[in-house]
């Protein structure tokens, strides 16, 4: 195999990943792995997402819409949150920081995030505050497709998912 080849599989299979996570799996110089990235791109084999902090790719079947949900599914913290609000349906703040046990402020901060990304919204229930996922069916889709790219091997939310899905 290639090494245009070995690059695309690997964004194939972690969508979202960044440079500096394809340096670390690769072992390829910088410059190099550009390059190569550069490539794939104009032959229309990824794209990528320009972002304040890195630049993701994607496979060309990864809709733009998808990306706010892939990229946020990397990170530990917002996995859990939407792992939570996924299963729980429309879970309350303090559901949510008993069930992910972290700080409040942590808490706070990764739902802060997802709402501003488009994901989650508010909403009350009998006058409580709580939180949704804003666009279920894209959710869905994106979740059924990219699930064992998103996941851990042997995660304990495996059944929870599945079930809320």
């Amino acid at each position: 195999m290639g090494r245009r080849e070995e690059i695309l599989k690997m964004i194939q299979n972690s969508p979202g990943i960044h440079v500096r996570g394809l340096i670390k799996e690769t072992g390829f110089e910088n410059g190099v792995l550009v390059h190569y990235l550069q490539q794939l791109e104009k032959q229309g084999k990824i794209k990528s997402q320009k972002r304040p902090k890195y630049l993701r790719y994607y496979p060309m079947d990864v809709s733009d819409d998808e990306f706010p949900i892939i990229r946020n599914m990397r990170k530990p913290t917002k996995k859990q949150v939407l792992f939570e609000i996924l299963v729980e349906g429309t879970p309350s703040f303090q559901d949510l920081t008993i069930k992910i046990n972290k700080a409040p402020g942590t808490i706070s901060w990764n739902l802060s995030a997802l709402i501003d990304e488009g994901i989650i919204e508010k909403c009350k229930i009998n006058g409580k505050q709580c939180y949704k996922i804003k666009d279920k069916a894209l959710f869905k889709k994106t979740f059924q497709k990219e699930f064992s790219k998103l996941f851990e091997k042997n995660d304990e939310h495996d059944e929870d998912i599945f079930l809320a899905l």
